[in-house]
C-alpha cells in the first residue's frame, strides 16, 4: 500500500513544532541527569555493588529521554523538508525513537518490580534474603530485565512488519507503529508494573515501620523509602501519561493534553538523580565530589563509603573461652 498523505495544515504543523521543541528541551535535561547518575554509580566498586539496580533503572530512563530528543528533532526535520506524511507502521518503525521508547519504557518497569520484590523479601523474609539474594543473583535479575526488554522489542518489530499494509498518521506512537495488539501489550507492561511495584513498596515500608520497633531495620527502612518515592513518581509521571496515550483516538481525542503528558513521561526520566541525591548521603557526597573534582570535600566535610559493609549473620558469633584448670 502506498501512503504519503498529508494530514496537517500550517497551524497544526506549527503546534507540532512547538511540542517537538519542548520534547527536545526536556529530553536533553532528562538525558543529562541520567548520564550523571550513571557516572556516579559507576565511579567506584562500592557504588556499583550498592546501586547496580538503580544504575540499570537510570539507563532505561536515559533511553526513554533519548527517544524523546530524537522524536522531536527528526519530526521537525521532516516538517521542514515537507516529508511529514503518512507512512506504513513498519516504515515509521525504521525511525530510532520507537526502539528507544519500547526498551526505555519497559526496562525501568521490570527493574522497579525487581527492586520492590527485593525489599519485600528483605523485610519479611530476612533469612532468605541474606542467604539467597547475593550480588550474583542481583546481576542475573538485571540481565533478565534487559533480555525481556530486548525480546519484547523484537516482538514489536515483528508486529510492525505484519501491519506494514496499513497507513499510519505522521504523529504515530507505539500503537500506530506496531499495531493495537502489541501496543496494548506494551502499555500493559509499562502501566500496571510500576503500580504493582508501588504497592509492594508500600507493603515493605509499612512492614519495616512495624518491625523496626523490635529489630534494627533503619538501613532497610531507608532503602524502602527511596524505592517507594521512585515508584510513586513513576506511577504519577509515567503510568498516567501512558494510559492517556493508549486511549488516544479510541476513547478520547485530546492531542494537546496528550502532548503535555508525554512531557511528564519524559520528566519521570529525570527524577532518579534528585531522589538519590536527596535521600542517599553517600550518593550525594560522591556526586558533589565528582562535579567539583574533589574541591568541595574539605569545605562540606563530605564522607564517602570506602568499604562495602558485609552482611551481618542472623546468629551472632559467640566466643567460648576454655575453662581454667584448677
Amino acid at each position: 500500500m502506498k501512503c504519503n498523505a498529508t494530514y496537517y495544515n500550517n497551524a497544526s504543523l506549527a503546534n507540532i513544532v512547538n511540542f517537538n521543541n519542548l520534547y527536545i528541551s526536556f529530553g536533553s535535561f532528562a538525558t543529562a541527569t541520567n548520564i550523571l547518575c550513571i557516572l556516579v554509580m559507576l565511579s567506584t566498586k562500592q557504588m556499583r555493588q550498592k546501586y547496580g539496580d538503580f544504575g540499570l533503572l537510570s539507563f532505561g530512563d536515559m533511553l526513554n529521554a533519548l527517544g524523546m530528543i530524537l522524536l522531536g528533532s527528526l519530526r521537525n526535520q521532516q516538517i521542514y523538508n515537507n516529508s511529514f506524511v503518512s507512512l506504513s507502521p513498519f516504515d515509521w518503525f525504521l525511525n530510532p525513537w520507537p526502539y528507544l521508547y519500547i526498551v526505555g519504557g519497559q526496562l525501568p518497569s521490570f527493574v522497579l518490580i525487581v527492586m520492590a520484590s527485593e525489599r519485600v523479601i528483605a523485610i519479611f523474609k530476612p533469612l532468605i534474603y541474606r542467604t539467597y539474594v547475593t550480588p550474583k543473583i542481583r546481576v542475573i535479575a538485571n540481565i533478565i530485565c534487559v533480555v525481556l526488554s530486548v525480546l519484547s522489542l523484537l516482538i514489536g518489530i515483528l508486529f510492525s512488519y505484519l501491519n506494514r499494509d496499513f497507513c499510519a498518521i505522521p504523529t504515530c506512537n507505539t500503537i500506530t507503529s506496531t499495531g493495537r495488539l502489541y501496543g496494548t501489550l506494551n502499555y500493559i507492561l509499562i502501566v500496571p508494573l510500576p503500580c504493582v511495584a508501588f504497592i509492594l513498596n508500600i507493603m515493605a515500608y509499612v512492614g519495616a515501620k512495624i518491625l523496626s520497633v523490635s529489630t534494627n531495620l533503619e538501613r532497610e527502612l531507608n532503602k524502602v523509602l527511596v524505592c517507594l518515592v521512585i515508584a510513586a513518581l513513576t506511577v504519577v509521571l509515567s503510568a498516567l501519561p501512558n494510559i492517556i496515550a493508549w486511549g488516544q483516538e479510541i476513547f478520547w481525542n485530546t492531542p494537546t493534553i496528550t502532548g503535555y503528558f508525554y512531557i511528564g513521561f519524559c520528566c519521570n526520566s529525570a527524577v532518579d538523580l534528585f531522589a538519590f541525591a536527596f535521600m542517599k548521603e553517600d550518593f550525594r557526597n560522591r556526586l558533589l565530589s565528582m562535579i567539583s573534582y574533589g574541591h568541595l570535600n574539605r569545605y562540606f566535610n563530605l564522607r564517602e563509603e570506602t568499604e562495602t559493609r558485609p552482611r551481618r549473620n542472623m546468629v551472632k558469633t559467640i566466643s567460648i573461652k576454655p575453662s581454667a584448670h584448677s
